[in-house]
């Protein structure tokens, strides 16, 4: 039987796109052993569109140290979704054309796209520029979509859960062309370490622990601070730095002057980093929080971006699975945790019953489906699971509420 080939076409602007991707991608393999070829490709910089890609990652890094304006951005785009998709649509035609030939010559079976501007870049390879294989659209935001992703041209938008699909019709995309299908995480996060080996791994004592993640460029604000304030609360860090240089060399100047603090760089154990920790602190990136939350840790958020980022607090909030902070107060809301042994249980069966692994498997069994030509049955509302069923309700009912463990009753 021939294998059939699915093309993952994402933008490697911050990690998440290229995390669900790649997630995807692994449980294709996993779970469809020898029936499948795929390819992940940062698709602008690998087929004739560097430059526009640079310049986009350049001013996206340069807006995750803005953060009031990205949300505000957003805002403005969201009030004219037309406005938004014909500017994307000028920008980036001629990508469109460049990628529906390049793709026609590989031929996959299928094309996953999951970033906003992909939506639109292909909708107009489809429409106008010949494009001749299927594209479903995968919105990595979990609870939240803006305009970017409003193309109503869209054949399938994958929509992890209620909430996002909420947005996106509210914005433009065809009901009739959504479904909602949870969030995939990266198999390393699905089937971490137990804690005791990945601690004896890391070379770590007994104690608890926080793991500071500040995404991969570094940027989380006041880091610096939220590492001293948790070893003054007798809490051991975990600081992963990214790729800011300039903030790993102040981290590892306190280490070498502070007990109880490892520092690391960019890395890819990211699981087993998560898997040696008890908590984790740091900024609310929907991938890494769904990583965190599939290994059982909850989080503590100290910085946001963008408005889908604020849904993710607002997730936390709702379930109990961490939630805002101040960079003064993370240090006696970590210790809370660790003194409430209780709660740190109830979190890890809650992210457990969120079931990611799950979602994970049938995401990949429906793109498994549409890349051997199956007829999708119709879309189940009362098949959803938990993390699939957020609404917009519940999370509005966590609006207003600090969910810093150090304000709720024992």
């Amino acid at each position: 039987m021939r294998r059939r080939s699915v093309f993952f076409a994402t933008i490697a602007a911050g990690g998440g796109h290229v995390a669900t991707a790649t997630a995807l991608s692994e449980a294709l393999h996993a779970d469809h052993a020898g029936e499948f070829e795929t390819r992940v490709s940062d698709v602008m910089a690998e087929f004739g569109a560097a430059d526009l890609d640079r310049r986009h990652k350049a001013q996206w890094k340069a807006l995750l140290a803005q953060p009031r304006l990205v949300r505000w951005g957003q805002k403005v785009m969201d009030l004219t979704p037309a406005v938004t998709r014909a500017s994307q649509g000028a920008l980036l035609d001629s990508f469109a054309r460049g990628i529906a030939k390049e793709l026609n010559e590989l031929a996959p079976d299928l094309v996953v796209a999951n970033h906003g501007w992909l939506a639109t870049v292909f909708a107009a390879a489809r429409r106008r520029y010949g494009l001749r294989m299927p594209v479903v659209v995968f919105a990595t935001e979990p609870f939240d979509a803006s305009a970017l992703w409003s193309e109503p041209r869209s054949e399938l938008v994958l929509a992890p859960s209620l909430a996002a699909a909420a947005d996106l019709a509210r914005l433009g995309v065809r009901e009739d062309r959504l479904r909602v299908v949870g969030y995939p995480v990266r198999r390393a996060f699905l089937r971490p370490s137990p804690r005791a080996a990945a601690r004896a791994e890391l070379g770590l004592g007994p104690g608890f622990t926080c793991l500071l993640s500040l995404g991969a460029e570094g940027v989380a604000g006041e880091a610096v601070a939220m590492v001293e304030r948790l070893l003054a609360s007798r809490v051991a860090v975990l600081a992963v730095a990214g790729r800011n240089a300039e903030l790993r060399s102040r981290l590892d100047a306190l280490a070498e002057a502070s007990a109880g603090l490892t520092v690391f760089g960019f890395t890819d154990r990211m699981a087993t980093l998560l898997a040696a920790a008890d908590i984790v602190v740091g900024k609310a990136g929907p991938a890494s929080t769904m990583e965190a939350l599939a290994v059982g840790r909850p989080v503590l958020v100290t910085a946001y971006a963008g408005l889908n980022e604020l849904a993710v607090v607002r997730f936390l909030e709702a379930h109990g699975l961490g939630g805002l902070t101040k960079v003064d107060e993370v240090g006696l809301a970590a210790a809370t945790w660790r003194d409430a042994p209780e709660r740190l249980a109830e979190a890890a069966r809650t992210a457990a019953a969120l079931d990611f692994p799950g979602m994970t498997a049938r995401s990949a069994a429906l793109i498994a489906a549409l890349a051997s030509g199956e007829t999708l049955p119709p879309a189940d509302a009362a098949a959803l699971g938990r993390f699939e069923s957020v609404s917009k309700a519940t999370l509005a009912a966590a609006r207003g509420r600090r969910a810093v463990p150090v304000h709720w009753p024992t």
